[in-house]
């Protein structure tokens, strides 16, 4: 299975909170079959939020949450029309979110490493930048399989 397709993709997200953002993409999880409890997961990734921001920085998050409802290792992406409060560290807020999902029975390192790639290319500005004008769900796919994130598991 993919970690991910144009069904956990959602362009012109119409959300103003933070908590909203991370509802509606829950919501891509759970009807794909990515997660057995909205609830529980949710509440995952308000805990890790809790415990440190995801706000990346230039107007990107990655939310993420590693737990026994997660069926399988999952990304869900999302762009908001308006910008949210996200407590980033550059105090901007934030439009592109990229929520993670990862089971718990999987390796520690899963998560790490889905993160270390993210990260990594998203310091690259001419990345940033393509990921951020993307209009379709098929322009983020291809971005994010040049960079081997859509391995299948």
């Amino acid at each position: 299975m993919d970690i991910i397709n144009d069904k956990l993709i959602k362009l012109n997200l119409k959300v103003n909170t933070q908590l909203e953002a991370i509802e509606e993409l829950t919501k891509l999880l759970y009807n794909t079959n990515r997660i057995t409890s909205e609830d529980v997961f949710i509440k995952g990734v308000l805990d890790r939020e809790k415990a440190i921001t995801t706000g990346f920085g230039n107007g990107i998050a990655i939310p993420h949450c590693k737990s026994e409802c997660v069926l399988n290792p999952s990304i869900a992406i999302g762009k908001s029309i308006n910008p949210l409060e996200w407590n980033a560290l550059d105090d901007k807020p934030v439009n592109f979110i990229i929520l993670l999902a990862v089971p718990k029975k999987d390796s520690g390192t899963m998560h790490l490493r889905l993160l270390s790639r993210l990260s990594e290319k998203l310091m690259d500005d001419e990345f940033r930048t393509a990921l951020k004008n993307a209009n379709t769900s098929n322009e983020i796919l291809v971005l994010l399989n040049n960079i081997n994130i859509l391995n299948k598991h």
